[in-house]
């Protein structure tokens, strides 16, 4: 596959040279997209830690992430993304890559926003595309790849997180040091059906339910927008007319605070 050399988060990555994704490139070389998440992995990755990628679309954060950690494990279900995963893996002698969706489930079907390729395939059935049954993969499995080494998780599921969450929650019985987990509450609330007040509502709980995922093994998570879940809840979900996205990071320490001098 062709490739072109993107410089972002201090790196350059080779990533497919396709149309659909050039727009994207110059929000990432300009360092608009997800600034926070190269932050997280910079701060919880070294050459001690397995970093399991799960939802590792093109390529844009795993391969990034074989710069700093042990290994890279990644997991992918949209053929489009993964056939672009197989054909650059070969650069990196840390980074693995499997097409599989994260569900308790053996198979799940995918759905396609307009096509597959895209960033928000995703299981639940809020696509106008094409679908397709994939493998499904439990967390016990995806962690087993991981091995005895302590791992940082990136999960990124387009909104079925909400439905997975107690496969997430199988997290407590590995060596994590920490979780990035996306959360989607505008795709959840467009998969529902009813009245406008009560899918609203429902998708807060959800929300509120997910932030406490991991209670006890880590604190609270943080947002770069909101001050904690409750603010999050309020004003990223229920008095927006449109629920906004976050991400929710648990660490076990926060992040070290700079001096003056940086």
């Amino acid at each position: 596959m062709k490739t072109i050399p993107i410089t972002y988060a201090g790196q350059t990555i080779s990533l497919p040279d396709l149309p659909d994704y050039r727009k994207f490139y110059r929000k990432l070389e300009s360092g608009a997209w997800e600034p926070e998440t190269f932050n997280v992995l910079r701060r919880n990755l070294d050459r001690d830690t397995v970093y399991v990628d799960i939802g590792a679309w093109i390529g844009v954060t795993p391969f990034w992430a074989s710069a700093l950690a042990r290994r890279v494990i990644a997991f992918e279900p949209d053929p489009a993304c993964f056939a672009i995963l197989q054909s650059l893996v070969f650069r990196y002698d840390n980074v693995s890559v499997t097409q599989a969706a994260l569900s308790p489930a053996p198979e799940v079907t995918i759905h396609a926003v307009e096509g597959f390729g895209s960033s928000e395939t995703s299981i639940l059935d809020i696509g106008e595309g094409e679908s397709l049954d994939v493998p499904g993969i439990g967390m016990d499995a995806i962690m087993r790849q991981a091995g005895a080494a302590r791992s940082f998780v990136k999960i990124d599921i387009e909104g079925y997180e909400f439905a997975c969450a107690a496969e997430i929650a199988r997290l407590r019985n590995h060596d994590v040091c920490g979780v990035q987990l996306a959360v989607h509450p505008q795709l959840l609330e467009k998969s529902l059906t009813g009245i406008g007040l009560w899918r609203r509502l429902k998708v807060a709980w959800a929300v509120w339910r997910l932030g406490g995922i991991f209670k006890g093994l880590f604190p609270p998570p943080r947002l770069a927008k909101y001050d904690g879940v409750a603010g999050y809840v309020i004003w990223g979900v229920l008095l927006r007319a449109t629920p906004r996205g976050a991400d929710f990071v648990f660490e076990r320490q926060a992040p070290r605070r700079r001096g003056k001098d940086g």
